[in-house]
């Protein structure tokens, strides 16, 4: 497939530039020709000009020095007669009267019936044996004892032969240079599309699921961007790759555990391993791990629908305080058991607008996260301040802190810093699904944390407008 694909793009970009280049080539060719031809004409009609200023010269030297004939005719056939053209005078009745045997001799055949007798000069070409010759006539005065018109014609032999060297000279010109554009076009082809076929190839390293494969970029071009923008695709879908391996590995160690102990249980109470005074114990161990398996559930379903944004806010206004003091008052117990403290400082009632159904959630994850990290017989504080359009909430726990290694990877989904999952402290979903809350929201949430000394969680809200 990656050699068809190489032919097919490397024979498409090398065939498509040498087709403009040759049209390119072709075009420059003809303009070429036309404008030597032109220079042909306008040289070959001064030429004519210049002989004929001389036959006229010629016969007034005759004239006026009483040259014998035959004296006359041999230097009018030298003047007329050259290696690349010859002359004729031609009568007003179109019969050749000067230099007629040259034209017999050669059998031309040149119509004199339509050439001028006036002022007008007449250029044309004709056909004689394969061999294209140009002709000029026009009127000649000549100081003779008729009174007849002449035309003085002039037959160009060379016409066809200089032609034809210059075509040569255009095509050998051309070819050469197709030659060598396309020795430079290929290597250059091959230059183009070589990151081309790599990337192709890269890109269908990553299809087999081989996310290690990187392009090498040697150009800072769209191609050399294109490679870049592939490269980080392929780090990102890695990390998905991780991250989905992960995925699956932390729920199923989170569901097997549960099962595990449930199963366990049972066979116990099935086969009487467990007395009969104790079988409540174990119903409630049961229980605790079904709801523990019911929420890893809820929040995984949960979680899916915040990631495929299958969940709105609805957000109203409402008294943030009183939301925080009646989250406390249910979490009292579990407070009481682990003999944490939380105090809650607040001036004032602090009215937000907000989604108050999602940031139950949002406050139950941060201070149940606060709780299970806190020693025993410490605190929590809650702090909740005013700050421009905006209400700052603070949740610090006196615990033993987050390393600045794990800190960036909190908000991520199952990321624990229990990397065994020996402890039962919940799936590492909870801050994720904060997060994705927040977001909503469109404000933010922030962490600071000190090893052995705790961490705070820092999360904004929208004051409400009567409120500000």
């Amino acid at each position: 497939m990656f050699k068809k694909m190489k032919k097919r793009i490397f024979f498409k970009l090398f065939f498509t530039y040498i087709f403009i280049l040759f049209s390119s080539f072709t075009i420059i060719g003809l303009v070429l020709h036309l404008l030597v031809q032109n220079e042909m004409y306008h040289r070959y009609q001064n030429t004519y000009d210049y002989q004929q200023e001389q036959v006229t010269h010629f016969f007034e030297m005759a004239e006026e020095e009483n040259w014998e004939d035959e004296m006359f005719a041999s230097y009018l056939e030298l003047t007329m007669n050259q290696r690349d053209r010859t002359i004729s005078i031609v009568d007003d009745n179109g019969n050749i009267v000067y230099n007629k045997s040259v034209l017999e001799r050669h059998d031309m055949n040149v119509d004199t019936s339509h050439l001028p007798l006036t002022g007008d000069t007449h250029a044309e070409r004709f056909l004689y044996e394969d061999q294209i010759l140009y002709v000029i006539s026009s009127p000649i005065e000549l100081p003779t004892n008729t009174s007849e018109n002449y035309t003085m014609v002039m037959v160009f032999h060379e016409f066809d032969t200089e032609l034809k060297k210059v075509r040569n000279i255009i095509l050998f010109t051309i070819f050469v240079a197709l030659f060598l554009a396309g020795i430079i076009i290929y290597f250059t082809s091959r230059k183009i599309t070589s990151p081309l076929i790599e990337m192709n190839h890269s890109a269908y390293q990553l299809a087999k699921g081989d996310f290690s494969h990187r392009v090498k970029i040697a150009t800072k071009d769209e191609v050399g961007q294109l490679g870049e923008t592939l490269n980080y695709m392929a780090e990102e879908l890695g990390s998905i790759d991780q991250m989905r391996k992960d995925f699956v590995a932390n729920v199923s160690h989170d569901l097997r555990s549960p099962l595990t102990s449930i199963r366990g249980f049972l066979g116990a109470l099935i086969d009487g391993t467990i007395p009969k005074e104790e079988h409540s114990k174990y119903f409630s161990i049961m229980k605790n791990e079904t709801e523990r398996l019911m929420n890893l559930v809820e929040d995984l379903l949960h979680m899916a629908r915040l990631e495929a944004n299958q969940i709105d806010i609805k957000p109203n206004t409402y008294n943030l305080t009183e939301q925080l003091r009646l989250i406390i008052a249910k979490m009292e117990p579990s407070l009481s058991k682990r003999r944490v403290e939380l105090e809650l400082h607040c001036e004032e009632d602090v009215f937000v607008y907000a989604d108050e159904n999602r940031m139950d959630q949002v406050f139950i994850n941060l201070l149940q996260n606060a709780l299970q990290f806190s020693h025993e017989d410490s605190k929590i504080e809650v702090n909740i301040e005013k700050e421009s359009d905006v209400a700052k909430v603070s949740i610090t726990d006196y615990g033993p802190g987050i390393n600045e290694e794990d800190l960036k990877y909190i908000w991520e989904r199952f990321y624990k810093k229990d990397k065994a999952r020996s402890k039962k402290t919940g799936a590492g979903i909870g801050l994720s699904i904060v997060k994705h809350i927040i977001d909503l929201h469109g404000t933010t949430i922030d962490v600071k944390s000190d090893v052995k000394e705790g961490t705070t969680f820092i999360c904004t809200l929208k004051l409400a407008k009567n409120a500000k």
